[in-house]
């Protein structure tokens, strides 16, 4: 992959919160719950993805590895999928934010200032679920920096790399239901 096609895969990566624009659109849509929509994009993007596989073409962006097995994108919208139809909103926001700003954040720290990883990308993780928890719930400060804490420490976690699912599902799913469980658990 050259040095274009690494930018315009962290674009995409950054992108990741037009996912969040869900939350914004009128339910019903055309008559139909917005939910059905939701799994008609992720429909498109899968049957895309299945045709993908099927002709063996390779989508500027991709990983050379990524040719034979789902690519990031199909992964990030099974994610998107999965969060905006099982999750809160406060979780989805920091679960797909996340996601999107701090994985490329770790792709170029790895490459340019190694030293500094994981801890820029971790801090980087919990100070944005810091943020937007606090905006977003009531709940107390100290749960806020737990919470916060314990989901950066999955979500970096789960960015390390991985043979059979990609981490851009993982740096997703994982910490939703980490957090999940613990909001239902303790607050």
């Amino acid at each position: 992959m050259d040095e274009n096609e690494k930018i315009l895969r962290r674009v995409f990566h950054s992108m990741t919160w037009i996912a969040l624009v869900y939350y914004l659109i009128p339910d019903p849509i055309l008559g139909r719950s917005k939910r059905i929509w939701l799994l008609v994009v992720l429909g498109t993007v899968l049957s895309f993805e299945a045709l993908r596989l099927y002709f063996g073409f390779q989508v500027p962006g991709m990983r050379v590895y990524e040719k034979r097995r789902l690519a990031s994108y199909a992964w990030a919208s099974i994610a998107a999928a999965v969060t905006l139809f099982y999750f809160p909103m406060h979780l989805a926001f920091v679960a797909l934010l996340g996601m999107g700003l701090i994985d490329p954040m770790i792709g170029e720290i790895q490459v340019h200032f190694p030293k500094y990883y994981p801890y820029l990308p971790l801090i980087s993780w919990i100070g944005l679920a810091w943020i937007i928890l606090m905006w977003m719930t009531s709940y107390s400060l100290l749960s806020v920096i737990s919470l916060s804490i314990i989901g950066g420490i999955v979500a970096v976690t789960a960015e390390y790399p991985s043979i059979m699912i990609d981490d851009d599902f993982l740096m997703v799913v994982t910490p939703l239901f980490v957090l999940r469980g613990l909001e239902v658990m303790f607050l």
